[in-house]
């Protein structure tokens, strides 16, 4: 049965065949098609862009497997799936809410076959607990200009690239929560490529040997340094727009959360980068900076990703001190920043 997987980014499609290939206990099962490599053989892993000049029969493939199916949407996988007749179609995504309200399941018939929320798989135990500690960082954002539905970039930039007092409360909360800040394995999810640049200087700067990683890293230096992550040769990495989908480094046991995320698939997508079940790694610990935001923010929507919404109103299970979380989890919040999302929520 000839199969076809396709993904947006390199490093998915040798991720997913490596897989393939233990799964299945053969080496030499399928071929890249993509990135310099063109498959010649049945069993193809093909990036989308790389399919888009081919002139593909639709019943080549009896199986297609796309990741990310959220991004089905976009014109590329919609062209591809009208062109193809497999006999079975599998979408995979771990965030099937999309930010422009689109149903990814249209392509199902309107059902999902298999569904693993969050806390569910963390009680499954195919991912570790969570310990998130929300720290208030004193920032100010009500006057930062509100565009298309969030913040604007360059005004959130120019801010939290020279906030030295900010920077020190991250630090002050890390040798606080985290119980060995030396030996941590960190990302650091930043709002520009200044912000990442700045925060991997000051880490360093404090004896936490840092990096910065952006669009502009080419994806051989990015997988360099998270290797260098993963061997404990640096404390964190931070980045803009690269460390998402397709970023696999299981060793990870701490995020620091430093940009405004109010979207849950955003939100969800960072906490994955760190859930990853790993030799020694009991639980991951996330630390989010809360700033005073405008009230066109909302907490509620980024919490639907660690809260279980059917076990009652996120306000009240907020209030209450989060009595529903997997177990081995937490949630702390801090005087402050616990004011806020309440005020926020209600």
């Amino acid at each position: 049965m000839p199969l076809l997987f396709v993904a947006h980014r390199h490093e998915i499609l040798g991720q997913s065949l490596a897989t393939y290939r233990a799964v299945l206990r053969d080496g030499s099962f399928g071929e890249i098609h993509g990135a310099g490599h063109r498959a010649d053989g049945k069993h193809v892993f093909a990036m989308i862009n790389s399919l888009q000049a081919d002139r593909l029969d639709p019943d080549a493939f009896d199986v297609v497997v796309v990741d990310e199916f959220h991004h089905a949407a976009a014109v590329s996988y919609d062209t591809l799936l009208q062109r193809l007749e497999p006999a079975e179609l599998l979408g995979l995504t771990a965030t099937p809410e999309r930010l422009d309200g689109r149903d990814v399941t249209e392509w199902f018939d309107g059902r999902a076959a298999v569904e693993l929320r969050l806390w569910e798989a963390i009680d499954e135990g195919f991912l570790v607990p969570f310990q998130y500690f929300g720290v208030a960082d004193d920032t100010d954002l009500s006057t930062v200009t509100w565009r298309r539905g969030r913040y604007a970039t360059d005004e959130l930039s120019n801010l939290y690239s020279n906030d030295d007092r900010r920077v020190a409360k991250l630090l002050e909360a890390l040798r606080r929560i985290v119980y060995d800040p030396d030996s941590m394995r960190a990302l650091g999810f930043c709002v520009s490529k200044e912000h990442s640049r700045y925060m991997a200087r000051r880490f360093s700067e404090a004896g936490l040997p840092s990096v910065a990683l952006t669009g502009d890293d080419d994806p051989v230096e990015r997988s360099r340094e998270l290797d260098r992550l993963s061997r404990g040769e640096l404390r964190c990495v931070f980045s803009v727009e690269v460390l998402g989908e397709g970023v696999d480094v299981p060793d990870v046991d701490c995020l620091l959360l430093l940009r405004p995320t109010e979207s849950a698939t955003l939100f969800t997508q960072q906490l994955g980068r760190g859930l990853r079940r790993a030799k020694g790694k009991s639980h991951l610990t996330v630390i989010d900076l809360i700033g005073q935001h405008r009230a066109e923010f909302r907490f509620e929507d980024r919490l639907r990703a660690i809260v279980d919404a059917r076990r009652g109103p996120i306000r009240d299970q907020v209030d209450r001190g989060f009595p529903f979380l997997p177990a081995g989890c937490a949630v702390e919040l801090d005087r402050k920043s616990r004011e806020i999302v309440l005020d926020n929520l209600k």
